[in-house]
Parts: C-alpha cells; structure tokens; sequence
C-alpha cells in the first residue's frame, strides 16, 4: 500500500457531535433531561463533561434525571 502525506488537513471535531452533543450545547444551566438508562445518562453527562460543564444525575419515578450545572458544579 503507498501512503501519501497531506498538508493543513484540519482535525476534524471527534466526540462532538450526535445526540448527546446536542443536547449538551441546547441546554442551559439549571437544565435538566429525564432519561430511560444508566447508559443514555452517561452519555449525556460525558458530553457535558467534553463542553466544560459539570452534571448531576438523580434516579427519580420514571428513570434517571440529570442535571446541567456550570463548571463550579452549581446551577446558576
């Protein structure tokens, strides 16, 4: 296989997008998601993470909240 070395490529954005990511960026701080799974809470709250936010998730009737705090873990 011949490989060929390319210039000023820009790195794409890994792990920023998809649903998760989306969410993350729409809401506010003081914003929380009710989810069905441990795994879906987790994806949030990695994505809140990779944004610079903090989060906090609650197991609540119905499923997991999880909540989007600021950097300083605080909702305002």
């Amino acid at each position: 296989m011949n490989y060929k070395i390319e210039k000023n490529i820009p790195i794409s954005i890994h792990g920023k997008s998809g649903v998760w990511s989306r969410l993350a960026t729409e809401m506010e701080i003081g914003d929380s998601i009710l989810l069905e799974t441990r795994s879906q809470a987790m994806g949030l709250r990695t994505s809140l993470k990779r944004f610079g936010y903090k989060a906090t998730t609650r197991t609540v009737e119905g499923g997991l909240r999880v909540w989007k705090l600021n950097s300083q873990g605080k909702t305002q």
